[in-house]
């Protein structure tokens, strides 16, 4: 799914490193956490038995719960594309829609996926061709669904979250970048509550560009391309940190 800050692009280098703590406790019955699910473009390549979503974002986990439970069913509820006379109504009146359809239309019918940034169909490139942004954004969501059939999907704030025995990747919006339709996000408290969860018996790992090297290690990183829009593009690098066991 089409999503501001998803690490689909670097998930062939992180994911094969989640899964290594996963398979390492199996035997543990471990399950597997994301507190901020976003797209989704991590958790739809991770294997473990028991597998939990959870974001604040409420359109956001009605979307995923929708196409979850789609995939379940073998169903194929989902529209093929969005107008932008549909765009501007759902903007304007969200209550008047399912959430799980003002999701679909705020993310995938918006360009690079941030929620609500403007329709995205029928744009016409650089080279005269015209892409229907909107339509291949559907088309890959309905691709993604098989992925998510066996996951659950929760709204909710991360630090509500209070489980054991899991493997916890966490995708927080990143210090000073521009935010995903999340208000200020309270790192300080982010940071304790990873602290809390090792305390819990539970294996932490964040992405992100920085983390206090007190209680974080980095154990991967890479540099990528990062790209909001056409006048937005700039190099960082990014890494893959473990909370450190308490001691």
């Amino acid at each position: 799914m089409k999503y501001v800050g998803s690490k689909n692009r670097i998930a062939k280098y992180i994911a094969p490193i989640i899964q290594s703590y996963i398979d390492s406790k199996s035997d543990e019955h471990y399950g597997y956490l994301e507190p901020f699910v976003g797209g989704a473009n991590m958790i739809d390549k991770i294997k473990c038995p028991c597998k939990i979503g959870n974001d604040s974002h409420k359109y956001l986990v009605a979307l995923l719960d929708y196409v979850s439970g789609c995939a379940r069913l073998g169903a194929d509820k989902i529209p093929n594309t969005i107008t932008k006379e549909k765009y501007n109504a759902v903007r304007a009146n969200p209550d008047n829609y399912p959430d799980w359809y003002v999701g679909l239309v705020g993310f995938c019918a918006s360009y690079n996926g941030k929620w609500f940034g403007g329709y995205a169909n029928g744009v016409k490139t650089k080279i005269g061709t015209v892409r229907n942004y909107t339509d291949e954004a559907i088309k890959n969501l309905k691709k993604q669904a098989p992925k998510l059939k066996d996951t659950m999907f929760v709204w909710g704030d991360f630090r509500k979250l209070c489980m054991s025995n899991m493997v916890i990747y966490c995708d927080p919006p990143y210090r000073d970048t521009t935010k995903y339709a999340v208000d200020d996000f309270p790192y300080d408290e982010f940071y304790a509550w990873c602290k809390d969860m090792v305390k819990k018996g539970n294996i932490v790992l964040i992405s992100e560009y920085w983390m206090p090297e007190d209680d974080f290690e980095c154990i991967w990183q890479m540099e990528v391309k990062c790209t909001l829009d056409n006048n937005s593009r700039s190099n960082k690098i990014e890494k893959l940190f473990i909370c450190k066991p308490n001691d």
